[in-house]
């Protein structure tokens, strides 16, 4: 009597199971079987970068450009001038969702719909800029990742410092146009003070502006630099690390590809983390979820890489506590 009880009560545990699963698999199949639009726009002439990767998130959960999955990308061609010209394009396609990059996007994307569901891919102080006035329940036509940079920059000098630790000065290069920068250069000032380290600052608007700014900057006794990551100086990188080399500087940055590819160490989030939450949230989204009612996620894993052959070229010796803490050394 006993088995035969159990055998019931497994089989009706069974039944309950798929019962309670199949709005939840139908929800899924009724989002895969449309064809669904993404809007995305960005500086570069070209697709790629974090829409791209994002791209290669959501085809994992299921959505395949050309099968049920459209993207339209449109491109500000390395003018930050165009992106409400090109926010406004995408708009006016009536997309399903639009995928920011970074502050300019949002912002240029919430100019251009109150309507259209707006994920953002790195948003950074999205509360001291009035991005949204609430990450846990962002409300109205917006949310995404933010990326704790400026929280982040005070770690960076930190680190610079243990790395150098004669340093007493150190350059701030940030896009001037991005109203994130100055939440990042309070922070990046705060903990140069409780370090003794002077902070000066490298502004540029333009990719044009680089050249003028490096130009007046060389020879200048900068320490090193830091550089605050926006649609502008994160394409410029190899600018920015061929000048540091040329004047000797130590670099720290926010990307683990800009510390293999040259620069003395980053430290920031992880970039496939930062996709996967984007690419979760568009998912959540064509599935049925209003999009104001989507915390703005904050990153939980960060990155240490140092370049010991950058090392070498500037003639700085790694503290051995900064390796053995290190995700990866570059050798």
């Amino acid at each position: 009597m006993k088995s035969s009880s159990l055998r019931w009560l497994g089989i009706l545990a069974t039944v309950a199971l798929v019962i309670w699963s199949a709005p939840n698999d139908a929800t899924a199949a009724d989002a895969t079987n449309k064809v669904l639009r993404i809007g995305t726009f960005s500086l570069s002439p070209t697709f790629g970068g974090p829409p791209a990767l994002i791209l290669e998130e959501l085809r994992k959960l299921g959505y395949v450009e050309g099968k049920n999955l459209v993207i339209e990308y449109r491109s500000a061609n390395r003018d930050p001038a165009r992106l409400p010209e090109v926010a406004a394009e995408v708009a006016k396609l009536k997309v399903d969702v639009i995928l920011a990059i970074a502050n300019s996007g949002a912002l240029a994307a919430r100019n251009a719909t109150r309507t259209i569901p707006i994920v953002v891919w790195g948003a950074h102080g999205a509360l001291e800029i009035g991005l949204v006035s609430n990450l846990g329940r962002p409300g109205g036509n917006l949310t995404g990742t933010e990326s704790l940079a400026p929280e982040i920059d005070a770690k960076r000098v930190e680190l610079l410092k243990e790395i150098v630790p004669g340093l007493t000065q150190l350059a701030v290069l940030y896009d001037a146009g991005d109203l994130g920068s100055p939440v990042h250069l309070k922070s990046a000032q705060s903990a140069g003070r409780a370090l003794g380290v002077s902070i000066s600052t490298l502004e540029v608007r333009r990719a044009e502006d680089f050249d003028t700014v490096f130009a007046v900057a060389t020879g200048k006794p900068l320490g090193g630099v830091l550089t605050f990551t926006s649609p502008l100086t994160f394409p410029n990188w190899q600018r920015i690390r061929d000048f540091a080399l040329a004047n000797r500087l130590p670099t720290v940055c926010e990307w683990r590809e800009m510390a293999r590819a040259g620069r003395l160490f980053s430290y920031g989030p992880n970039i496939v983390e930062y996709s996967q939450r984007s690419a979760a949230q568009i998912d959540k989204v064509f599935r049925g979820t209003p999009v104001g009612e989507l915390p703005v996620e904050q990153m939980t894993r960060f990155e240490l890489v140092v370049n010991l052959n950058t090392a070498k070229a500037l003639g700085v010796t790694i503290p051995q506590s900064i390796l053995l803490r290190a995700d990866e050394v570059i050798q």
